[in-house]
């Protein structure tokens, strides 16, 4: 059953965004909303410590999650293997982050 009635999060709706299968019988935490997952390619290190020849190429999935029967959306960023990265905020929270990330990297490149 995916119903994609509204984005309110309504107990028996779905957010437009959500791509699970909700089946009857599952598991209440096997019902949560989630995303389409995005997979992300990125390079990591811990350049204040380390050399650059020791950051490692990984990939990343990011997608949003939302409890059933919940109004706070997250954004999960999390290693596709391993825990190397994991990061989770809610939406809200995430905005300031973004704003922050765009304007380093634009800096960046200048």
């Amino acid at each position: 059953m995916h119903d994609q009635t509204d984005e309110t999060g309504a107990a028996d709706g779905c957010p437009s965004w959500c791509r699970r299968t909700h089946d009857v019988g599952l598991a209440a935490d096997d019902q949560h909303h989630a995303s389409a997952p995005r997979r992300v390619a990125l390079v990591t290190g811990v350049p204040a410590l380390h050399p650059d020849e020791l950051a490692v190429a990984t990939a990343v999935i990011v997608r949003l999650i939302r409890r059933t029967h919940s109004d706070l959306t997250w954004v999960e960023v999390v290693s596709e293997e391993g825990r190397d990265v994991r990061l989770v905020a809610t939406l809200d929270s995430a905005r300031p982050l973004l704003a922050a990330l765009q304007e380093l990297v634009t800096s960046a490149s200048r």
